[in-house]
């Protein structure tokens, strides 16, 4: 066997963040269905085209921006909410025990 490092082919797809139009798809996905909803919720006025497409427009420039900085953002910004405020450092002696949850279902 050679001794070389081994050498790993991940296909870019697997390793590319997933943006749609140049910012990220859930929030780009948002931003455009308001603007439809305001175009034809509002009716078709100009100041209804005007103020959806000037959302549009600005909001799509700032999830560009958003995206070109850290293309992750929103996943991690996500990720975040999930956690706890506080987690204390260590647990007494008296603290309940955690549920064992079986390894394999039993029928």
């Amino acid at each position: 066997m050679a001794s070389g490092a081994r050498r790993l082919v991940l296909h870019p797809s697997l390793v590319r963040p997933q943006l749609l139009a140049g910012g990220d798809r859930d929030l780009t996905i948002v931003v455009w269905l308001t603007v439809i909803v305001l175009i034809f919720g509002a009716g078709i006025r100009p100041l209804s085209i005007g103020v959806a497409m000037a959302l549009g427009i600005g909001g799509q420039w700032g999830l560009i921006r958003a995206a070109r900085a850290d293309p992750h953002w929103f996943a991690v910004y996500r990720r975040h909410l999930q956690y706890q405020k506080f987690y204390p450092a260590h647990s007494s002696a008296r603290a309940e025990a955690a549920p064992v949850q079986p390894s394999m279902r039993y029928k």
